[in-house]
């Protein structure tokens, strides 16, 4: 077996993981049109756990189905299949790895053709909205501890409802969610206080947190520490494709921001060889996220750790974002369509 520190056992918070790899949740684009989840979702994840990936987080989960950033988003409410999310959790452990289901809401970036109505910036929701959001959140979390999975991640990064409240520029509030960064922080503290009180100590609580565009780091983690979550996955906080080099781009960032912060660290962006990913690990940061490479190639860690390759053939050019509705494929590199995203995006109507 390889020496290699990717392959060291570590904890995050209640976890066991076999090895230091994270799949960083990455949108499957796999739900029915109305949300309902899918063989098809539930088989993509647990073929990463078969891959020896150690941690699979789903894709961004929505708490809210009329809140969906596209329509095949899964959604956790009560009309979820909770026979599937089970048989998922089932199966990954089967496997050896572990799940944790990442919760999202759509906030300014949940369009109007999925949703039938204009998306929200933090001003636009009343106190008595926050108060549902925060139950919509506890209530996702219950149903995924129920199910089995071993945690949640809390989405807060990538322009969603969080991390615009956490945004300067698009947070106007003027009462106690808005302002200081400790107010802009106040509804995912709600929420993750409520996910801690509802799920208890041995259900891990993630975050996803934005590197850049948010203020002081250091402080903004400090916050979620004080918070209680069990880890931080760091990432940077848009989709601008002139930052998406080949580089792990938040590392120097995150060693600096992390000095005197007690909480294991993940972090995604740029990684696409098992160098890349040693480099971080040497540098101290315990675990290392994986996204684009697993989209190219599910079993990349299999064939890291079998020594088939070192480097992903993923180039980096990211019309992942669009070839799912597109080609009905998950990257360029694939010849063959999957039939659930042809049902959901093949429509004129629906692409």
């Amino acid at each position: 077996m390889s020496e290699s520190l990717l392959w060291r056992p570590g904890r995050i918070g209640p976890m066991e993981l076999k090895n230091r790899v994270i799949r960083s949740a990455t949108n499957e684009h796999l739900s029915e049109a109305d949300g309902q989840l899918t063989t098809a979702w539930m088989d993509t994840l647990v073929e990463l756990a078969e891959q020896e990936v150690g941690l699979v987080i789903t894709g961004h989960m929505s708490v809210d189905r009329q809140q969906r950033s596209d329509r095949g988003q899964t959604v956790l409410d009560a009309q979820t299949d909770l026979g599937l999310l089970y048989e998922t959790a089932r199966r990954v452990h089967a496997a050896g790895g572990r799940i944790v289901a990442q919760l999202n809401h759509g906030g300014k970036k949940a369009p109007e053709n999925v949703n039938g109505h204009p998306p929200k910036l933090p001003a636009d929701f009343s106190l008595e909205e926050l108060d549902r959001i925060v139950e919509q959140y506890r209530y996702a979390a219950m149903l995924c501890r129920r199910a089995g999975f071993d945690g949640v991640q809390i989405h807060n990064a990538y322009g969603y409802l969080l991390a615009s409240f956490l945004n300067h520029v698009d947070n106007r509030r003027t009462d106690g969610y808005g302002g200081s960064v400790e107010n802009r922080f106040r509804l995912t503290g709600r929420i993750i206080r409520e996910v801690r009180r509802t799920c208890g100590p041995d259900f891990a609580i993630l975050a996803k947190v934005g590197g850049n565009g948010y203020g002081s780091l250091h402080r903004l983690l400090e916050l979620y520490q004080a918070t209680g979550v069990d880890g931080v996955e760091l990432c940077t906080s848009d989709f601008d494709p002139k930052i998406w080099a080949s580089r792990s781009f938040c590392m120097e960032e995150l060693l600096r921001a992390w000095e005197g912060v007690d909480l294991p660290i993940s972090l995604v962006g740029g990684i696409f060889s098992q160098k890349a990913a040693e480099h971080i690990l040497e540098a101290g940061v315990p675990f290392v996220s994986f996204s684009r490479a697993l989209l190219c190639q599910p079993d990349f860690i299999q064939r890291l750790k079998d020594g088939r390759q070192d480097e992903s053939p993923c180039n980096g050019c990211n019309q992942c974002y669009q070839s799912f509705r597109r080609q009905f494929v998950r990257c360029i590199k694939h010849t063959a369509s999957i039939p659930q995203l042809k049902k959901v995006f093949g429509s004129s109507e629906n692409a």
